[in-house]
């Protein structure tokens, strides 16, 4: 009696190790692609949508320069400090993280020299006469068109990785899909086996015992 109270315990431990196969296997698939998802949420869309926000300030404030120095109109210039306030606010964001990869963070660098350049246009404007802002203007105009080009590609190249990440974690989740699938054919089998076998021989053996 013992021994078959022995056997049916041992048959449970064996079913259910067997059965545990396929869960264990999914739950660390799972982690892996919560990781991922956990990173493109925390990190990769907000530092790309805090790089669309730079280029858009960037654009605003070159058009700022150009409505200044074109119409003669003051309010640009508050139009200009209004964006330099947000891209400041964003270049001390990402300054301050040690994710921050180093092209944008030369790039913020370099957007910097280029405000000295306007902070000069400004002084001439309004201490000498818009028409010597604007020769010196022209001098700053392609370095404006170089930060915005490489803010955009840099951008597109964050579009580009995190689409990327996202194909390698649907084909993770297709993967993890069909070898849990697998793992369950293969438990269920070996379940299948475990229990023919105690079934099949377990029992001419507990007799054998019995009759001896």
């Amino acid at each position: 009696m013992h021994s078959l109270w022995r056997q049916r315990v041992l048959l449970i431990l064996l079913i259910s190790l067997f059965a545990s196969i396929p869960i264990i296997y999914a739950l660390s698939g799972y982690r892996t692609i919560a990781a991922m998802t956990a990173q493109m949420k925390d990190h990769d869309i907000p530092l790309i949508n805090q790089v669309d926000q730079l280029v858009e300030h960037n654009r605003d404030r070159a058009n700022a320069v150009r409505g200044l120095l074109l119409y003669e109109d003051n309010r640009y210039i508050e139009q200009y400090y209004f964006s330099t306030s947000k891209i400041h606010d964003l270049r001390n964001s990402l300054n301050q993280s040690s994710t921050t990869p180093g092209t944008i963070k030369d790039l913020l660098r370099r957007n910097n020299v280029w405000e000295s350049e306007i902070e000069r246009v400004f002084v001439v404007y309004e201490r000498q006469s818009p028409a010597a802002a604007k020769r010196l203007a022209r001098q700053s105009t392609q370095t404006t068109q170089t930060i915005l080009e490489d803010l955009s590609r840099v951008k597109d190249d964050l579009y580009r990785t995190l689409q990327a990440k996202l194909q390698q974690s649907d084909a993770l989740i297709a993967t993890y899909k069909w070898m849990c699938l697998g793992l369950l054919i293969l438990s269920f089998l070996m379940i299948s086996a475990t229990i023919f076998f105690f079934h099949r021989f377990v029992p001419s053996i507990s007799e054998k015992s019995a009759q001896e």
